[in-house]
């Protein structure tokens, strides 16, 4: 008994320590400013052991200057409570419309080092459907919740247009540059009449995304308090680029109830991305508010 009572001692220490810790590893680390995430949920019976949920979300980044998305879902879940009750199944659908940031792509000749010209994308909109499944085992130590989720994810990327500049690169200018500061490396090309003219719109084809999500969370549930402080650690994978790690998530917060049926959540986020292909959301630090409410 006295030994059970050490480990939950030394792991409640652990557990506090990493919330402390979280906030450091995004401190050198390289970003596009701090992004804000929104969510509201709402859960209720179906019949026993089965719940339909619903969830509407926001994000911005950018320092909260710029939309990042919007989103809606809806989602079932089925936990038997007899048979295994630590194991939670659930599926869900979520339509996003997703605000993708501009870009600008350099094009080199067949040599691969004289630029030809530089395209520069505006940011646009566009809608994304999004399916996944899951499997959640959670189990209890002491006052701590421990669980681990495994999920398939799912998104398709609707095909759409964005406004495109062209700017063709100067052959002048590495041989005039420190003579004449003024002369310009790029240049539009605003009277031509053919392909060359720099204004145009850029189709953005449908795309096709397979993820593996793995995330380990833990809670700790403070004795007579409301607040129920967390940590996560979550790990995307890309199923159709040899199982590569694509980016990894690490978040500390908690949870704050409101009530029997309702709670808030605050947590910091920070997100690293290791794929140039994922264009879900930017990485770096991320501030999040959630309510969630049973009816």
């Amino acid at each position: 008994m006295r030994f059970n009572e050490e480990i939950i001692k030394k792991t409640r220490a652990l557990f506090f320590a990493v919330l402390l810790a979280f906030p450091l590893l995004g401190i050198h680390a390289q970003g596009d400013g701090v992004g804000l995430w929104a969510d509201v949920e709402g859960e209720t019976k179906l019949s026993k052991g089965l719940g339909l949920s619903f969830d509407a979300g926001y994000r911005a980044r950018d320092n909260f200057a710029a939309s990042d998305r919007a989103s809606v879902g809806v989602g079932l879940s089925y936990k038997n409570k007899t048979l295994a009750p630590w194991l939670k199944v659930d599926a869900g659908y979520t339509f996003i419309y997703k605000n993708t940031p501009g870009k600008t792509t350099i094009k080199y000749l067949t040599d691969g080092t004289t630029p030809k010209h530089m395209n520069v994308d505006a940011a646009y909109w566009g809608p994304r459907h999004r399916a996944t499944a899951s499997l959640t085992g959670s189990f209890k130590v002491g006052r701590f919740k421990l669980s681990l989720r495994e999920r398939y994810q799912y998104t398709y990327r609707v095909a759409t247009t964005c406004q495109r500049t062209r700017y063709y690169y100067n052959p002048l200018y590495d041989l005039f540059k420190d003579i004449n500061p003024d002369i310009q490396e790029w240049y539009l090309n605003e009277d031509a009449t053919d392909e060359d003219y720099s204004y145009m719109t850029d189709a953005k084809n449908p795309k096709h995304y397979h993820k593996l999500r793995s995330r380990f969370a833990a809670s700790y549930d403070i004795r007579k308090s409301k607040f129920e402080p967390f940590a996560e650690v979550e790990a995307f994978n890309d199923l159709t680029s040899n199982f590569a790690l694509e980016k990894m998530r690490y978040t500390i917060g908690t949870d704050y109830k409101l009530s029997k049926t309702s709670k808030l959540s605050l947590y910091y986020r920070y997100q690293s991305e290791f794929s140039d292909d994922d264009d879900d959301e930017t990485g770096g630090h991320i501030i999040g508010l959630g309510y969630s409410f049973d009816f």
